[in-house]
């Protein structure tokens, strides 16, 4: 990435004072919305402008807009930020601002590159930073999203972009903005503050493909009620990295914590099974997940196991298997993180059948209440495992 200084003339400026500047070698990026964005020389330096679009650039709520979200930033100094270096009006594109240059690409685009649950982590740590920071500085985001989230192509370092000082009264947001945004700036009936990014936040671990290892974190980040949400990024990242966390989970990826069990309410087995596993339990021979929970004819109390990394003298010797591939290769690192959990609740519970089968549903229907993005021949393969591994340990006590 590159490094810019601030000019002069731009650092003493004030945000209803832009200053004229010419740039060169102009290469529009693609944009939705009313933004225009560049890249272009200045001299020797690489730099970016976001301006308007023709059909907007006379709009004085647009112009003032650009304006306020340099005042609201210009000061930021963050390494997570990208660095505002500038308000400036162009004979091209008329009133824009000058922002350094990131060689990267978004977090759209990260997301299909195929990376491990640890390397995703690792993104929203450092998102997390940026936001801390922003928030400790009074600025929220507003409109934290993949596409504002810039991940660079060396060391993969993210730079937040696109602060947004914009209401919906003031202009009419896309699909993707509104997915991204919390419930109090869809219906405006509350300013926004930092709980809104943490809504957003937790949003986008859904779309990072991380609802099977933090559900409990993204459930937080994106209750309704901001009170319910996570009061900072400080709290939020202290569960996320299971630093004084009250819940753990195995992992998945290299490493990642997988399948929070979150606290259920009373439900009849038939009703689990036609919600959650009927369909899928239909479809493979192998899981008889009806089985598992045969002896289990009362609803299930609210469960929560604890994965903590410790050896069991009863686990089962598992048959070998052939390393999962393709879109099932998540399984390799999920089985023993798995099997370790259904020990423990078998260590835990194996005199009294009765609260065992309880525990177990209550284990089963967390990895799935969890699992919002796995694919029917995913979430086959993991009622295939959870079903034969139960079935063992249960054999086993005879």
């Amino acid at each position: 990435m590159s490094e810019n200084n601030f000019s002069a003339n731009v650092t003493s400026q004030t945000a209803d004072a832009p200053v004229k500047a010419s740039y060169t070698d102009y290469n529009i990026i693609p944009s939705q919305g009313h933004n225009l964005v560049a890249k272009c020389r200045k001299g020797d330096q690489t730099v970016v402008i976001k301006g308007l679009k023709e059909e907007y650039r006379e709009r004085a709520l647009l112009r003032n807009a650009l304006k306020r979200e340099f005042r609201q930033c210009q000061t930021l100094n963050h390494p997570g930020i990208i660095r505002y270096q500038g308000l400036v009006e162009t004979a091209e594109y008329g009133l824009c601002i000058e922002e350094e240059f990131i060689d990267g690409r978004t977090l759209q685009a990260y997301l299909k590159e195929q990376h491990t649950d640890d390397e995703k982590a690792a993104i929203v740590n450092q998102i997390a930073d940026a936001l801390r920071y922003a928030h400790q500085q009074g600025v929220a985001h507003r409109n934290l999203k993949p596409s504002n989230v810039l991940v660079t192509r060396q060391g993969d370092r993210v730079k937040l972009i696109d602060f947004s000082v914009l209401s919906l009264d003031d202009v009419k947001p896309t699909a993707d903005t509104t997915r991204f945004m919390a419930p109090e700036l869809k219906d405006e009936t509350m300013a926004a503050d930092g709980t809104a990014d943490i809504y957003s936040l937790g949003t986008i671990l859904k779309v990072m493909g991380l609802t099977l290892a933090y559900s409990e974190v993204i459930k937080r980040c994106c209750a309704f009620k901001r009170s319910d949400r996570y009061p900072s990024v400080d709290d939020f990242l202290a569960d996320f990295n299971h630093e004084g966390s009250s819940f753990s989970m195995p992992k998945i990826g290299k490493g990642a914590v997988v399948a929070a069990l979150t606290a259920i309410v009373a439900v009849v087995l038939g009703v689990l099974l036609f919600n959650y596993g009927g369909t899928i339990v239909s479809k493979i021979e192998q899981a008889d997940i009806l089985s598992v929970f045969s002896s289990d004819a009362s609803s299930a109390p609210a469960d929560t196991v604890a994965a903590a990394p410790v050896e069991h003298a009863d686990s089962l010797a598992v048959p070998a298997e052939a390393p999962s591939t393709g879109k099932l290769a998540f399984m390799n690192a999920m089985k023993p993180n798995l099997y370790r959990d259904l020990d423990r609740i078998f260590e835990r519970s194996a005199g009294d059948r009765a609260q065992l089968n309880k525990s177990i549903k209550a284990y089963y229907r967390g990895l799935i209440q969890a699992n919002d993005t796995l694919d029917v021949e995913q979430r086959a393969e993991v009622d295939r495992v959870f079903g034969d591994y139960v079935k063992q340990k249960k054999a086993a006590l005879k």
